[in-house]
């Protein structure tokens, strides 16, 4: 016997930096036939009235609920769980990423899948997944990652990110942390232009018309990308129908002289973030004053003055991220630091010879989100979720907090590396006074990664790929 059964919920969700909350009425219909039961989300829309039904403030464990209702029932085959199927597909990704890993990187895959489960992102995880194949399926250009997903080990090993993160030792507790409230998914993804619409119709079919508008509760979010388009454009349809070969723009070689010798010249017209004759986007940095309070700045892409690239010359991807994240509006002595270093590396020093791995690509320079935590963890013993805590709290200047993790700190590495007081205190002050400048390199890693690419196509296919810049000339991306 089919039974269908329709119901109506009021979430509450509130805005992270506000007051106010926004409301959604979410309609969802279930049914259940021979014992299976499915279910779709038919409406999701913003409510201004009254409170009707039940009203929840925990938009992840109500979309949770909803996969374990039957939203997942065409992900989910008869006799096994959602989680079962995540960790096949994160076996499975694994093996081909990683076939020769440590065991210590299969356990913080299975560590990951354990605090996903606890946090009741299994289902979510499962559905981006499908749609990202599914988008591959018809050949969309996704971009590497975005945020601090890409420190994500789950995320690369599912296929929705494409910055490996154990190469760049990302964090995932940078995005996920136990100890840390998470209020939603906080995931975007970037596709070409076109691509969104056909991703929203895949999602409406398979789970309800009102899909999109729940993931957008959910701040998973779906980002058009001009620079994907020219990516696209210039492999699939210039390249392709001229030189009659189809480009795997992923396996390229990341370390090609020639790459980084276009990226320090005039010829980076058309390159993302390096196109000084059409900066067509802005973007917006954030960072604290000494009061702790934030304030925005919103700049173009590309600056006016070129001075810092032609300074540093990024030969590799570390230097051209390096280039990248300095180049925002910070202290003349933080960039300074790291130019002085690039140019003497015969004279930089470290407090201790355990900073020395975990600074070595940034020239004894703190300039990463990531590499704050690991200091935290290698030298003063924090586990990784308390390393994400007090950068958080470094980052944002509250003195009084801060201190208390300095005792910790202090202690910490006089047990587990037998370092003094004083030098742990002056490896603990270069944390609190760099801390607010540093930049998260789980998204610079896939920002540099985009921009690489680009580079690499005007490098070897310059005409097929001015054709499809000039193609999308003018247009803005939504990031």
């Amino acid at each position: 016997m089919m039974v269908k059964e329709t119901k109506d919920i009021v979430l509450a969700k509130e805005y992270k930096f506000g007051e106010e909350y926004k409301k959604y009425i979410v309609t969802t219909q279930r049914v259940t036939d021979e014992g299976r039961t499915s279910l779709k989300v038919t409406d999701t829309s913003i409510f201004g009235g009254h409170d009707v039904g039940i009203t929840i403030q925990e938009p992840i464990a109500y979309f949770s609920g909803l996969c374990e209702d039957g939203l997942l029932s065409g992900l989910v085959p008869d006799g096994k769980t959602a989680l079962e199927v995540l960790k096949d597909l994160c076996r499975r990704g694994f093996s081909e990423r990683y076939p020769d890993a440590s065991a210590d990187v299969y356990t913080r895959l299975t560590h990951e899948i354990e605090i996903i489960k606890q946090k009741g992102m299994v289902g979510g995880f499962l559905i981006i997944q499908d749609f990202i194949k599914y988008a591959r399926s018809k050949n969309l250009m996704i971009s590497p990652g975005s945020g601090a997903l890409p420190g994500c080990l789950v995320a690369y090993c599912l296929g929705i990110t494409r910055v490996d993160p154990i190469e760049e030792s990302l964090s995932f507790e940078r995005y996920l942390n136990i100890e840390r409230e998470t209020p939603s998914y906080c995931i975007r993804i970037d596709v070409q232009r076109g691509g969104r619409s056909l991703i929203f119709e895949y999602l409406s079919e398979k789970y309800g018309s009102g899909m999109p508008g729940l993931l957008k509760m959910l701040d998973i979010s779906i980002k058009e990308c001009v620079e994907l388009s020219i990516i696209k454009d210039a492999i699939d349809n210039n390249i392709s129908s001229s030189k009659g070969r189809r480009i795997e723009i992923a396996g390229i070689d990341k370390n090609d002289p020639a790459v980084f010798e276009l990226l320090a010249s005039d010829e980076t017209e058309g390159i993302l973030y390096f196109d000084r004759y059409d900066p067509h986007t802005y973007t917006t940095w954030c960072r604290p004053d000494d009061n702790g309070n934030w304030h925005e700045y919103h700049v173009p892409l590309v600056t006016e003055d070129a001075v810092l690239f032609e300074t540093i010359w990024p030969k590799t991807m570390d230097e051209l991220m390096a280039a990248i994240s300095l180049d925002r509006c910070l202290p003349e002595e933080h960039v300074g630091k790291y130019l002085h270093n690039i140019k003497n590396q015969q004279l930089i020093t470290y407090e201790c010879s355990e900073l020395e791995p975990i600074l070595h690509t940034t020239y004894g320079c703190v300039i990463y989100q990531e590499q704050v935590m690991l200091i935290l963890q290698d030298i003063g013993g924090f586990s990784p979720e308390k390393s994400d805590l007090c950068r958080r709290l470094l980052s944002k200047r509250h003195h009084l907090a801060v201190e208390d993790y300095r005792v910790d700190f202090v202690n910490g590495a006089k047990e587990k590396t037998g370092i003094v007081a004083p030098v742990a205190n002056a490896i603990y002050e270069v944390l609190w006074d760099e801390a607010r400048y540093c930049f998260n390199k789980s998204h610079i890693a896939s920002f540099s990664l985009m921009i690489y690419e680009m580079a690499w196509l005007k490098v070897y296919f310059r005409s097929e790929f001015m054709e499809a810049v000039e193609k999308y000339r003018g247009l803005k991306s939504e990031i």
